[in-house]
């Protein structure tokens, strides 16, 4: 342990730091990589002779430059990006400080536990097999730090110790597969928050003018869904996050005041609580189970309404499915849905109020507007009516480019000046419209349709499939979807945001290189896809339900006895895999270069009819092989020679040596 750290150790030893802190960057500051290079530029130096250790004061300094940087980062505390980027600070610093053995095995061990930190940012299987390879870095500086074959040169010592290390780490899976199926799944003892804002995608508790359409260019993926039966046509996909009352002019919002996470479970739980008695159930079921992506926000989408879910969730008098907390991980939902469901035929004093609050003031041509054609429609279906013609009448375009409306009368100035723009614009117009009528209506934000995977037979829903529609409520039928949209551009609901803007060429503008614009990449975006839904359902999604199904699969009724019994007899299975593969490896030697190659020499003879006895030493064999094939006598006299010169007297560089016995033997092939 006090030996001193070998010159080719220490750049192995950097050689994984830098593998272990890579992925930490796409989520950390970037400048945490030049501190690891400058660190390592002098690292070196030092080990070279070219610069001194550098002593208390300059350490002091540096800890100093960096909480300083870490400062500056602006990142909040306590957070998780402050705890793992002071970590890293010290992980790379640390390398200032290796002499000894314990000096690099203390930076391997942040090492591991850096990795499994990583686990906290991202979930998907590219960071699984990114951190197995970490994994294998690591074992194998450990093991070169530990021991050092000196006959070996410095590439066959990087072969010895990495095939080592993955033979190590191959020993451990079946333990790992063991403890991951029946460990308990509790919840975690302590949590450190993330940083606001710096994880938060998808959709938003509000939406202005120009808000959903920024979605609209992203292809990042929001949730896949497997059906369990039918999958329901294309133009019956809404699936339904949040619903927006309240506007103020400019933004739509949920309610008159924001509300955090926890003020708003509060709401839903006393005033706003989801009451199932208010639903008259009818229609086909459409059962269904969703993997969410992380987003950092509450908001789940389901095909409402969602009758039955499974899931640790909260329901409210919109309908809405919510999470418990903001996702920071993959979350699974199993939900039946039945969107033919009557809700709400008897409409609470509450809901009636929110759904025809307007600003006292403002947009008064669309107030005008409303007004008149509620006048000559006589009933509340031709005015709907009237005004999706209108929409439909008057040349208006769907685009995800439309021009800013200010902050002032953008009802007015959409409904009557512009008359271009996304969802959000014609939902939130409509709404008004209905309003200034007396119709109860919302405005509704979600995501509709999504793309089939047919590889791995589920839907991709993404952040371009991001739409707002509406609810009218209407006597007798209680809540009923009109999606404006489709006054306008069809397509979008029939076949997708792309068809929809075809023609502007608009979709996924700002990602030139985006896999989804790449027709000839489909295929293999779609099967690598179909491997991620694969990770994330059966390994990220394997909860205490699916360890109790499983469980009781394979041992039917489950009991304290009986699994301990049968994970006992899986610790003396993977105990005797252990020794039997540790005998194996035992057994088998690693043959020497220079041996195969004498080895392969003493065959190619022996084709040729010089047949070398067990007893022979290497000079008498090549003494007689001479004989008998004297066209070849040089060159066995000079392969023997050398061989002999590896064996008693291995010279400074085995490897010209090594080389020169190949070229003879192929003289003799």
């Amino acid at each position: 342990m006090n030996k001193q750290i070998t010159y080719t150790g220490m750049i192995w030893l950097l050689a994984a730091q830098l593998v272990v802190m890579l992925p930490f960057l796409f989520d950390l500051p970037l400048w945490l990589l030049p501190v690891l290079v400058v660190v390592a530029w002098w690292r070196l130096r030092v080990l070279a002779g070219a610069a001194s250790q550098p002593g208390n004061v300059v350490k002091l300094l540096l800890i100093g430059l960096g909480v300083g940087g870490l400062l500056l980062s602006g990142l909040r505390f306590p957070s998780l990006d402050a705890m793992a980027t002071l970590l890293l600070l010290g992980f790379a610093f640390k390398s200032l400080e290796v002499v000894q053995r314990r000096d690099a095995i203390v930076v391997i061990f942040i090492g591991y536990f850096l990795v499994a930190l990583h686990f906290l940012y991202t979930q998907s299987l590219t960071a699984a097999l990114y951190g197995m390879v970490s994994m294998v870095v690591l074992t194998g500086v450990l093991v070169g730090v530990q021991q050092a074959i000196t006959e070996f040169s410095t590439g066959q010592s990087v072969r010895f110790n990495l095939r080592l290390a993955v033979f190590m780490l191959l020993q451990c899976l079946p333990l790992m597969m063991v403890i991951f199926v029946f460990a308990p799944r509790i919840a975690p003892l302590w949590s450190i928050p993330l940083a606001s804002g710096q994880t938060q995608t998808g959709m938003t508790d509000r939406m202005a003018p120009g808000d959903i359409e920024k979605l609209g260019k992203s292809d990042e993926l929001a949730f896949r869904v497997t059906f369990k039966g039918k999958r329901p046509a294309q133009h019956e996909l809404y699936w339904q996050g949040l619903v927006l009352n309240h506007f103020d002019g400019h933004e739509w919002r949920q309610f008159d005041r924001d509300y955090d996470v926890y003020q708003l479970k509060t709401a839903l739980m006393s005033h706003y609580r989801w009451q199932p008695e208010r639903m008259q159930v009818q229609g086909n079921p459409v059962a269904y189970e969703a993997v969410y992506e992380t987003s950092g926000q509450p908001w789940l989408f389901t095909l409402s309404p969602a009758v039955e879910v499974e899931g640790d969730v909260l329901r409210g008098a919109d309908y809405r499915v919510m999470a418990q907390e903001a996702l920071q991980a993959p979350f699974l939902l199993k939900a039946v849905s039945y969107p033919a469901t009557q809700r709400d035929v008897v409409l609470p004093e509450y809901l009636r109020t929110l759904a025809l609050g307007l600003p006292s003031t403002g947009d008064q041509r669309s107030r005008e507007l409303a007004q008149r054609l509620r006048r000559e429609a006589g009933s509340e279906q031709v005015y709907i009516d009237k005004v999706l013609a209108r929409f439909h009448d008057l040349a208006f375009e769907y685009t995800l480019n439309p021009p800013t409306l200010g902050d002032k009368d953008t009802i007015d100035g959409f409904l009557f000046d512009s008359k271009r723009g996304f969802c959000a614009h014609y939902a939130g117009s409509f709404v008004f419209l209905m309003r200034a009528a007396g119709i109860p209506a919302r405005v509704v934000v979600g995501y509709q349709g999504g793309e089939w995977n047919a590889a791995g037979q589920y839907l991709a829903v993404h952040q371009y499939d991001a739409h707002a529609w509406t609810e009218v409520w209407l006597a007798g039928r209680g809540w009923v979807r009109v999606d404006p949209t489709t006054a306008v551009a069809p397509s979008r609901v029939e076949q997708g945001l792309e068809a929809a803007v075809q023609a502007e060429g608009s979709f996924l503008a700002d990602s030139v290189l985006s896999a989804r614009k790449m027709p000839w990449l489909n295929g293999v975006r779609q099967q690598f896809d179909a491997v991620q839904y694969g990770w994330r359902r059966w390994v990220l999604g394997y909860d205490r339900e699916e360890q109790a199904a499983l469980l009781k699969s394979a041992l039917g009724d489950l009991s304290v006895g009986k699994v301990a019994l049968f994970a006992g007899g899986l610790f003396a299975a993977i105990g005797l895999f252990w020794l039997l593969a540790l005998g194996m490896a035992q057994r088998r030697q690693p043959e020497a270069p220079e041996h195969r190659l004498y080895r392969r020499f003493c065959e190619a003879l022996a084709k040729r009819g010089a047949r070398r006895e067990p007893g022979d030493a290497p000079g008498a064999f090549a003494h007689q092989a001479a004989e008998h094939l004297p066209a070849l006598a040089e060159v066995i006299r000079e392969f023997t020679q050398v061989y002999e010169g590896i064996c008693y007297a291995p010279p400074a560089d085995g490897r010209v040596a090594t080389r020169r016995l190949k070229t003879l033997l192929g003289k003799i092939r």
